[in-house]
């Protein structure tokens, strides 16, 4: 060191490299062979630890998964020991019913399961229309369990036979088929004891399937630290225990020997610090301006008086934008008030707060009526005018400090905690009032706007009927929405089942729009022709509403009717367009009229009253009522003694849709019917060599026997047409004869007939 000292003159200072590499080649050379036996240790706790678990998980994912087909298998032979399951193979009329409500609809399936469908022998799908992305036919090879890829998920599709019990010999019927979504079902399985479940990754491509004995080959997981782990954990802190003693001898040492280079500044860069951490400091040349000694330290001064002004600006431009990203997050672009998102917080808290102390909470939703007619009609620019006249004269109306919310379209809501129901119910009162008393016609709407309401009440402490008000709300409103009602609705228990179902806004304002003036409801009539003829004796009604160039057909509408109870109603409406056609004419005299009446409508007396003013026709026309055998009628007895009295005025009665409803038979024997009309799925199986049709036959030749004209529905072909003349059909219809048309024809013999009925 003298001899440096005399070579190079005074050594002191050097920079803060030099000792940083001083230290480093002291430290590397100590903590080098420290590392190498560390390191030497865990590699080999870490290999065996890591074998040992791999080996334990995939053991634990392949119990899992086949406990999983095991289940699904003893599911599809649930299902398939059902008699309705076997049913399905041989009458599909119902199949959708079926599988959409009695199988996914019932809750009794896990959530994980996607889809059901029935296929035939062959492989065929049931269904005209497959659902959840299930094949529309499966052959040999995917009548094994496979997994695919589709959309970001992964999916098990699952096959086992449907057998057929005949004549106490086992058969194959077919195969029953399910989707499920793997993941979610191995989530749900059970608590994995090696596995992280939340990481368990399949490796395919989209689109591609997977026999599921292979599947292990694809799949990444990761472990759940064990006991092995928390083992190899304490090695490490033994271990760590002796490093930190070396290196608090070895900084010991190094804060000796640099002390006097980079105690002081670094004290005053630390103090300064702390200072900004309280937020009372400026930047570090106003407190420190003198330069420091070493080049590094000052560079950092430098650095984080640039870094200060930095963090400053970013921490104002975040401020601004978490306050206008909330602002967007919570409330409607369009009317400014709150959204969705903003109901469902504030919702949130209302039950936190109002459970189990007796506060009254009231819930109303708003909706208007028919603004999807008058967004098609003055466009959507207007509709949004509307929307926010709606939004002001609500908020107008509404309290100081309550708050408004547009749950999307043209739905919003409100709510009151604290509040008895009488209070509720005025204030959605005044909202109505404030509504129809708004003037639309400067938007150059001519039609009257009007909103409903629903309204929903429970006390705190009824924390169950707490926790359903939105629901119940919902179905107070679409009860409120029904023509003839009032434009409020509160909840009660009658309204429960309305919560079932909810249709989309735009095809309910359009049915309940027909209902209400009728204007879109058109009638179209179908030929019912005489098969001895070959002529069109008399044509059914069949009801269409029409949307611009479209029509809504009977498939959409009664769904709707049915689940709103609106069937009397329909009828009316229906009865209605009936005597209208028949008072200008539209069916040709001499010729007749069939027209449906729902059961409902049976025992419904303003209906009964509408059918008996058509008694005015009867000189003209025959008249013949159709009873659908799809309607449950629950009080068979009145509606016979009721049929009775109108035949007795000299209608017909024809029951419709026979061998596809409820109880065939007994309609027949128990309600006074002249006409029987055979249902187009017993037609079609008219042409299977099997039992059914033998059957069929048989119960044609019955049926003709007791004294009824039979009618074929569904004729659509020649050959059908041979078939049902062949088994004593007196009348046909079908689109061979004629499809449904606004105005009825006089049909001539077709040119075909006379080959065929000879």
């Amino acid at each position: 060191m003298k001899y440096l000292i005399q070579k190079f003159g005074k050594v002191w200072p050097f920079t803060i490299k030099f000792y940083a590499l001083s230290f480093i080649i002291l430290m590397s050379l100590i903590f080098g062979v420290l590392g190498w036996s560390m390191q030497y240790k865990l590699d080999k706790i870490r290999a065996d630890a890591l074998e040992h678990n791999n080996q334990a998980a995939t053991d634990e994912l392949r119990y899992v998964i086949n406990r999983l087909t095991d289940s699904i298998k003893q599911r599809a032979q649930s299902i398939s020991n059902q008699d309705e399951t076997r049913q399905q193979f041989f009458n599909r009329d119902y199949y959708h019913y079926w599988r959409d409500n009695r199988i996914l609809g019932s809750g009794l399936l896990p959530g994980f399961l996607k889809a059901v469908e029935l296929y035939s022998a062959q492989g065929l799908a049931l269904a005209e229309r497959t659902i959840g992305g299930m094949p529309k036919q499966i052959s040999g090879k995917e009548k094994n369990n496979y997994v695919a890829y589709e959309k970001g998920n992964y999916y098990l599709f699952a096959f086992y036979p449907v057998s057929a019990i005949e004549d106490h010999l086992s058969s194959s019927r077919g195969f029953i088929g399910f989707k499920l979504d793997i993941l979610s079902a191995l989530k749900d399985e059970q608590h994995y004891s090696f596995i992280n479940i939340n990481e368990l990754k399949l490796s395919l491509k989209d689109g591609e399937q997977l026999p599921l004995d292979d599947i292990y080959s694809r799949m990444t997981f990761k472990l759940i630290p064990n006991t092995e782990s928390m083992a190899l954990a304490a090695s490490i802190e033994r271990f760590q225990r002796q490093t930190l003693f070396t290196m608090i001898v070895l900084y010991f040492l190094f804060y000796m020997m640099l002390s006097s280079v980079l105690s002081a500044p670094l004290a005053r860069l630390s103090l300064h610090i702390d200072t900004l951490r309280k937020g009372k400091g400026g930047l570090l040349a106003q407190n420190y301006t003198r330069s420091l000694p070493v080049a590094e330290l000052e560079k950092v001064r430098i650095s984080l008086n640039d870094y200060q002004n930095k963090l400053e600006e970013m921490h104002h431009s975040l401020s601004e934008k978490n306050d206008e990203l909330w602002q967007l997050a919570h409330h409607d672009p369009l009317t400014g008030i709150y959204n969705r998102r903003g109901f469902e917080e504030d919702w949130k808290h209302v039950l936190s707060v109002a459970s189990g102390h007796r506060l009254g909470v009231a819930l109303l939703f708003f909706d208007c009526d028919h603004f999807k007619a008058i967004n098609d009609t003055y466009g959507h620019p207007t509709g949004d005018q509307v929307i926010q006249a709606i939004t002001h004269a609500l908020q107008e109306t509404l309290r100081h400090g309550d708050r408004l919310y547009r749950l999307g379209g043209d739905e919003f809501a409100t709510m009151f905690l604290d509040v008895d129901s009488s209070l509720a119910l005025n204030t959605a009162e005044r909202c109505i009032d404030a509504i129809s008393n708004y003037d639309f016609s400067k938007f150059g709407i001519k039609e009257p706007v009007r909103i409903s309401a629903g309204m929903s009440y429970a006390v705190g402490t009824e924390i169950e009927q707490l926790n359903r008000l939105p629901k119940q709300a919902d179905a107070a409103m679409y009860h409120a929405k029904r023509p003839g009602k009032h434009k409020i609705a509160v909840f009660d228990s009658s309204m429960s089942n309305d919560t079932a179902v909810i249709f989309s806004n735009s095809i309910n304002s359009l049915v309940f729009n027909a209902m209400a003036n009728g204007e879109s409801i058109e009638m179209h009539y179908q030929p019912i022709t005489n098969l001895e003829t070959g002529e069109a004796v008399y044509y059914e009604a069949l009801l269409r509403i029409r949307d611009g160039d479209n029509l809504i057909m009977p498939s959409t509408i009664f769904p709707i009717i049915q689940d709103r109870r609106m069937e009397a109603e329909l009828d009316i409406v229906v009865l209605g367009k009936v005597a209208k056609d028949l008072e200008t004419g539209k069916i040709p005299p001499g010729k007749g009229i069939t027209f449906n009446v729902s059961g409902p409508g049976l025992l419904d007396p303003i209906v009964i009253a509408s059918i008996n003013s058509l008694a005015v026709y009867l000189k003209q026309y025959t008249l013949i009522i159709e009873v659908t055998e799809t309607a449950l009628i629950t009080q068979l007895h009145l509606a016979s003694t009721i049929l009775n009295k109108l035949r007795q005025t000299g209608f017909r009665i024809a029951l419709d849709d026979f061998g596809s409803g409820y109880s065939s038979l007994s309609y027949l024997s128990n309600m006074p019917v002249d006409c029987v009309k055979f249902d187009v799925s017993l037609i079609r199986q008219l042409f299977e060599d099997n039992k059914q049709s033998i059957i069929i036959e048989n119960l044609a030749s019955m049926v003709i026997k007791a004294g009824y004209d039979l009618v074929a529905e569904g004729v659509e072909t020649e050959a059908i047409l041979q078939r049902v003349v062949q088994l004593g059909f007196k009348r046909g219809q079908g689109f061979l004869f004629g499809r449904p048309e606004k105005k009825c024809m006089n049909s001539a013999k077709l040119p075909y007939y006379n080959n065929i009925k000879t």
